[in-house]
């Protein structure tokens, strides 16, 4: 897996394929290793995917304590795809991911041919109202808590390390998921909270002008719903799919769903 020096981020990313470009980006404490399937659809039918591990998570370099904020995450996003040769592209994001799309979109619209949102974040709210929560002094000392002790990590240690027979009932999926969430550094894992609950686009919904395909899941409690609802109602031909029973990763939850989908809007809007 090859990786490019940033500043003073080292990144890794993956590439498959060749042809229109489709640069896909993860959400908080994930990593490239979400789309590895889609990727090898997408390569398999003439496109050229690209997906990169945000700073902190995966393989790449750890940032510097503050520095995640969507401006940020959004600014490396466009770095690197200026120094890989990506000129135009389909950006898929998941959830933070989906926030980085949507920014990206904004500052660059020449950049983005068009735009797949997958439970996107778009005005800072999270399932279960928890964003009430963490703006209250109490839970901003939570956040400050979880963060230096690195409570995010050690949770998703706790399958492999204290409770292994937990980790080989999991799904490949949810595996993997586990396993990013240990991996990730405290900036990444609370520092994207942080930053997810900063981040308000609704007023710039009306700016998007490419083609925008949002997914949703029915019972995604991570991030709810009505925020994917709320991209595609503002976003001028946006289309929504909502999933019946499907929750915050419909990429792994209904994976031939999940490409039927992106196969089709993109053989719509690229080719």
């Amino acid at each position: 897996m090859p990786n490019i020096q940033i500043g003073h981020h080292l990144l890794h990313f993956q590439v498959e394929g060749a042809g229109p470009d489709v640069l896909m980006i993860h959400g908080m404490a994930s990593s490239h290793r979400m789309w590895e399937r889609p990727m090898q659809r997408l390569a398999a039918v003439g496109l050229r995917a690209w997906a990169l591990d945000l700073p902190g998570c995966g393989e790449s370099s750890q940032p510097s304590e503050g520095w995640y904020t969507i401006a940020n995450l959004t600014a490396m996003v466009e770095r690197f795809a200026d120094r890989v040769g990506i000129r135009r592209a389909v950006m898929i994001g998941h959830s933070m991911g989906g926030a980085i799309a949507l920014a990206l979109a904004d500052w660059r619209p020449q950049l983005t041919s068009a735009l797949v949102l997958v439970a996107p974040v778009v005005s800072g709210r999270l399932g279960l109202e928890l964003h009430l929560l963490f703006e209250t002094p109490l839970g901003q000392q939570l956040l400050n808590v979880a963060q230096r002790h690195n409570v995010l990590g050690r949770i998703g240690e706790l399958p492999t390390v204290s409770v292994p027979w937990l980790a080989q009932r999991m799904n490949p999926a949810l595996r993997r998921d586990v396993q990013d969430l240990a991996h990730a550094t405290p900036e990444a894992a609370i520092g994207a909270l942080r930053a997810v609950m900063d981040f308000d686009f609704t007023d710039r919904l009306a700016t998007i002008h490419a083609p925008a395909l949002v997914v949703v899941g029915t019972r995604d409690v991570t991030v709810p719903p009505s925020e994917g609802a709320l991209a595609a109602a503002g976003i001028p031909g946006a289309r929504l799919v909502k999933l019946r029973g499907i929750g915050h990763q419909p990429v792994d939850e209904c994976p031939e769903k999940f490409d039927r989908l992106l196969l089709q809007f993109l053989n719509e809007s690229v080719r």
